[in-house]
């Protein structure tokens, strides 16, 4: 299966550089969300990737048509010029489209744009600035039972304010990253499973909206399924939630990818 993922937007202000530079590139430990978010993926053996460039999509084509080059152990033989590979890298299986999809187009339109790379079997979309530790192959089994066109996963996301427990009067404990309870209720996680059927209420018009129009629409329909996740659930909107990821990675500690 492949993995549609959308990028694009206004981005934030790096720390380091105090440049504005597309969310999805920050960097956490020595490598950008955005290849975070490919290597869950590609832990359950999805390693096929349409990117859906938006705002900024020059800067994420630029990573990756040369940063992977970087991973590499290298002989340079100065005498005759020569680069040689002395080893190969996990992402050497990965195969990435980058599709120019507008800077200012919405995230139904920019889906539709690329049905020439999607069409004809389910798929995988993800934004490229979540983590989490989502079980994808769960997701998938769960996707193909409802017989929906689009099941999305559905989070209860850490609170940005922090969480004051009582007992009684009294407080109890406090916790700066507890998840807001939400029983009855769920936002949407970013990571979804699409038929290829999806296309068909799609529109490469700029305004076609995957949010706030095609899940009203498919719900009217009941065509959307929604998958629970409670496990770890990250988005990445402010310097304040990379510099959480970050103490996590810090202390060896990246429960997106399983290791707690």
């Amino acid at each position: 299966m492949k993995c549609l993922i959308l990028c694009g937007g206004r981005g934030v202000i790096d720390p380091v550089t105090r440049t504005r530079i597309p969310k999805c590139l920050m960097k956490i430990g020595n490598r950008p969300v955005i290849w975070h978010v490919m290597k869950l993926f590609s832990k359950y053996g999805c390693n096929d990737f349409v990117l859906a460039l938006g705002l900024g999509g020059d800067q994420v084509r630029e990573y990756l048509l040369n940063s992977f080059e970087l991973l590499h152990d290298v002989e340079i033989n100065i005498a005759n010029n020569e680069v040689k590979s002395l080893n190969r890298i996990p992402e050497e299986n990965w195969t990435i489209k980058l599709i120019d999809t507008g800077i200012s187009a919405s995230t139904g339109a920019r889906i539709a744009r690329c049905e020439r790379y999607l069409k004809y079997e389910p798929f995988f979309i993800a934004y490229s600035d979540v983590l989490a530790d989502v079980k994808i192959d769960q997701l998938l089994d769960y996707h193909k039972a409802s017989g929906k066109m689009l099941t999305v996963t559905g989070v209860n996301p850490p609170s940005r304010f922090g969480t004051f427990y009582l007992n009684g009067d009294n407080i109890s404990s406090y916790d700066a990253h507890a998840k807001l309870e939400m029983h009855q209720s769920r936002i949407n996680g970013g990571f979804m499973v699409a038929n290829e059927n999806l296309f068909e209420k799609l529109s490469p018009i700029s305004e076609c909206n995957l949010e706030s129009e095609i899940f009203a629409n498919l719900i009217g329909e009941n065509n959307i399924g929604l998958w629970k996740h409670d496990g770890f659930w990250q988005n990445v909107d402010t310097e304040r939630d990379l510099e959480y990821l970050q103490s996590l990675y810090d202390i060896n500690k990246r429960p997106w990818l399983g290791i707690n």
